[in-house]
Formats: C-alpha cells, structure tokens, sequence
C-alpha cells in the first residue's frame, strides 16, 4: 500500500486525516491498549507491533489495524520507522 491508498482507505473507512508518525530507533515501550482504534502505513524502516500473542513485523508499504482495547507494543530496531497514523473513535451503540 502506498500513501495514496492509505489516504482513500482512510477516508473511505471513516478515518481520522492521517498524520505524519516517527518512531524511534530502538524503542521499546511498554505494552498498553487505546480507546480509539488506530491504523498505520509503514514508510521507512521496520516496526514490530506486539501483541500478547504474536508479533507482527511491518515494513515499508505494511498497514496495521489496532482496534480499541487492544493490549500491544510498536517496537523498534536500530533504524527506527517513519510512517502514517490515523485514528477513529470508536461509536457506541447508542451513536448506531
């Protein structure tokens, strides 16, 4: 996927505009949840997104969805990684 896909998918699944995200060389924060979902698309470098089961590792064109709640880490190596964000709040039932 590149920036342009990125945009109209978000767009066309209700995203917030994305905005520029840097993250950096060999950080390692700990695990933690959002109460909004979050995609991003990878530009540069490598980010490994944990989850308490698995670890997904993105590269340049790799998009990722983290819906809210859920327990994860966006870890990085010696490059760090450069890419895309987008946010959505989450709609509650009565908001249907």
């Amino acid at each position: 996927m590149n920036e342009a896909e990125f945009r109209a998918a978000c767009v066309g699944e209700g995203w917030d505009a994305p905005s520029p995200k840097s993250y950096p060389a060999n950080d390692t924060p700990a695990m933690h949840s959002h109460d909004f979902d979050a995609t991003v698309l990878i530009v540069d470098g490598e980010l490994q997104m944990a989850f308490p089961d698995r670890v997904d590792v993105l590269g340049p064109g790799d998009r990722c969805i983290v819906p809210a709640g859920t327990v994860h880490s966006e870890q990085t190596g010696a490059a760090g990684a450069t890419g895309w964000l987008a946010t959505r709040q989450r709609r509650s039932s009565s908001d249907a």
